[in-house]
């Protein structure tokens, strides 16, 4: 370890672990009780500073749960640099930290396959160089943008660009000083995730429409989550309007169980109609956790999660309340002949950025939805 100044190697470590710390509470507490633990990413990467100081090396450690992935880490420099006048012998090593909030974008796929998601981040950070003698440490924050590409599902790489104020100010601020830009590469390596708070939660279709815990569902993980969740409210009245479990109408029982997981839809049908990702509303390409839309009185009027094996769960006035239909029964196929759109909207942090960053989520309207016209369980029609 000679030549390098072990005071900024115990900052650097002192504050990633203080910052994970703090990302890790507030991560936690800023999510519902019964959404997913936060899942946790280690970031080893390498900085590159401009010309004449080096590259850096350096480890983040990477908390996604709740609306935001909170990201901590700490770099040093890989040699030495004599910052002090010419002919001194004193040399020093620049190290440095950060604690960022992470917002992702649109992920672009070809085909199914995830190919790249772009997001930007900002946050606070210090930047120093120090020797045995003397240390020089700035305080600021820092804000810019990256690329994440996936390379297996634990493993992926990420490359971003940094700038750096030496304030707290705004860089077009009178008083701002300039800004320094950074390049940033490296890896992302998945650790550990807690999974669901509470009782293990893997769910299947039985033949009779309800949900097993059992584990040997091919739905994703997010879509067992949200399916769980829906399950629960199966008998919940229906109420014209509703949007809690003393009653609820279709758009007003997908929202609350999305919002579960930190993910706030517009208040219709018609308006769910415009989030996450567009796919073809039919039973060969939706997956179990998408919404599906159904047009009644001239436009999209009700809206139902797809559950799989060609049911949904939806609160359907015709039903009295949350309940599941099978799209090939008699009534079902009332749904099937009127379903007109589906999306996937993840219930995870990547589904709701992509929302925020289309402006959807914020668009909370007091519209509401009318009553479906399908067969009445009891065999009445209206």
């Amino acid at each position: 370890m000679a030549g390098i100044p072990l005071f900024g190697v115990l900052v650097v470590l002192r504050f990633s672990i203080y910052s994970a710390l703090g990302a890790v509470v507030v991560s936690a507490t800023a999510t519902q009780v019964d959404a997913q633990q936060p899942d946790i990413t280690l970031n080893p990467f390498v900085t590159f500073l401009p010309a004449g100081q080096g590259p850096m090396t350096g480890l983040a450690l990477m908390v996604t749960g709740g609306p935001f992935s909170l990201r901590a880490g700490g770099h040093i420099s890989l040699q030495d640099h004599s910052l002090l006048p010419a002919g001194s012998s004193t040399t020093m090593r620049p190290w440095g930290a950060d604690a960022d909030a992470i917002s992702y974008l649109e992920t672009y796929r070809y085909g199914t396959h995830a190919i790249a998601t772009p997001y930007v981040f900002a946050g606070v950070s210090t930047a120093a160089v120090d020797s045995a003698s003397l240390r020089i440490n700035q305080q600021g924050w820092s804000y810019g943008g990256g690329v994440a590409v996936p390379l297996f599902s634990a493993i992926g790489i990420f490359g971003e660009l940094r700038w750096r104020m030496s304030k707290y100010v705004w860089p077009n601020a009178r008083s701002a000083p300039p800004s320094t830009s950074e390049f940033r590469i490296g890896g992302t390596f998945h650790i550990g995730s807690g999974g669901e708070s509470g009782h293990a939660v893997p769910v299947v279709t039985n033949s009779d429409g309800t949900l097993s815990l059992d584990g040997s569902s091919p739905a994703s993980s997010s879509a067992m989550r949200l399916l769980s969740t829906a399950d629960q409210l199966v008998g919940t009245p229906y109420r014209r309007g509703g949007t809690s479990p003393s009653g609820f109408d279709a758009s007003g029982f997908v929202r609350f169980v999305f919002s579960r997981f930190g993910v706030m839809l517009p208040r219709a049908s018609r308006d769910q109609a415009r989030v996450g990702e567009r796919i073809q509303p039919d039973l060969h390409t939706i997956a179990p956790g998408d919404l599906v839309m159904f047009q009644d009185d001239g436009g999209i009027n009700h809206v139902a999660i797809y559950v799989g094996g060609g049911r949904i769960i939806h609160s359907s006035e015709t039903g009295g309340g949350v309940r599941y239909d099978d799209l090939t029964s008699d009534r079902g196929r009332w749904f099937l002949d009127h379903m007109v759109a589906a999306r996937r909207v993840q219930p995870d942090l990547r589904g709701l950025l992509l929302d925020l960053a289309r402006g959807y989520s914020a668009q909370l309207t007091n519209d509401e939805d009318g009553p479906d016209h399908a067969p009445r369980v009891n065999g009445r029609r209206r």
